[in-house]
């Protein structure tokens, strides 16, 4: 049996080995960059949690914006920066580093490190004790950082120890999508589970080319799309090229990020929905499919 016929039939894959799978199905010649473009990536988050730590006013607006959010918006926040480790482990996923969640704005960005850092700060005894008085978190999380700066694992670690942080982060996306909660838009509510996929990502939508009118039919409102001056009413979806009604595409894309054609996939705004579509693509990259990259585009 060949042995990419044997991995390709292996149904009990662990998300890590998956992810390690993906990674080395890539050129190998690769790998050096990436643990550095890596390794560079993870200093400056530090950096963002010690500024956060070292500045009393960007901590509390952080820590206030953390409090005010519900927890469907943490595990939104949460799913967008684990999406975000998955894109830079595995750039393949979006070849033309155009994913919308490769820019998390700052003040998310901010949020998103004071919460993982939260996370691995917590301990049964802090929840304990904090039912006697608030955890001081700023305290407890200057504590737990300068231990592992001090610790042999911080102390000039190679680019390569950079990496596993990276897969660790990657493997915890299909959990993450197992996890939170299914959201259904207002409309559309009665589809199946398993046609559910969220509307696409703003930023997708928006970057959508516009495309000159061939007098063909919309395959939404099936209506001419008129060549000419009404040009700047027609647009051309990614990566599938088929083109319709400004006003159609739109709305249509509001609850689905396919095209309505061919079921190409956008990404989705929703974490959950995007996630699932990545780990699509990630599943066939480890079972050596070459079209991964582009289906994710």
């Amino acid at each position: 049996m060949e042995p990419g016929h044997a991995r390709r039939c292996t149904p009990t894959a662990s998300s890590s080995e998956t992810i390690m799978a993906a990674l080395l199905s890539s050129s190998t010649s690769r790998l050096p960059s990436l643990a550095r473009a890596l390794a560079t990536d993870a200093s400056r988050l530090r950096c963002r949690l010690a500024f956060l730590l070292l500045s009393p006013p960007r901590f509390s607006l952080a820590l206030a914006r953390l409090r005010a959010m519900p927890l469907q918006s943490k595990a939104e926040l949460l799913g967008r920066f684990l999406i975000r480790s998955l894109l830079l482990l595995l750039p393949a996923l979006s070849p033309d580093g155009s994913h919308p969640l490769l820019r998390i704005p700052a003040a998310d960005l901010d949020a998103a490190i004071l919460l993982l850092a939260m996370c691995d700060s917590y301990s049964p005894a802090s929840a304990t004790s904090s039912f006697a008085c608030p955890v001081d978190w700023h305290a407890l999380l200057v504590d737990g950082t300068v231990g592992s700066a001090l610790s042999i694992s911080g102390l000039g670690s190679t680019p390569w120890a950079s990496l596993a942080p990276y897969v660790d982060a990657a493997a915890k996306c299909r959990r993450f999508a197992d996890v939170v909660p299914e959201e259904r838009a207002a409309v559309g509510g009665g589809r199946k589970d398993s046609e559910w996929s969220g509307g696409a990502s703003y930023a997708a939508v928006l970057a959508m080319p516009h495309a000159a009118g061939d007098g063909a039919p919309c395959a939404i409102c099936r209506e001419e799309m008129s060549p000419g001056r009404h040009c700047g009413g027609v647009c051309s979806l990614r990566p599938c090229g088929h083109r319709f009604h400004w006003h159609c595409a739109l709305r249509w894309l509001s609850r689905r990020n396919t095209c309505p054609c061919c079921r190409a996939e956008l990404p989705a705004e929703n974490a959950r929905a995007e996630t699932r579509r990545l780990w699509q693509a990630v599943e066939r990259m480890a079972a050596g499919d070459d079209s991964a990259g582009y289906a994710c585009a």
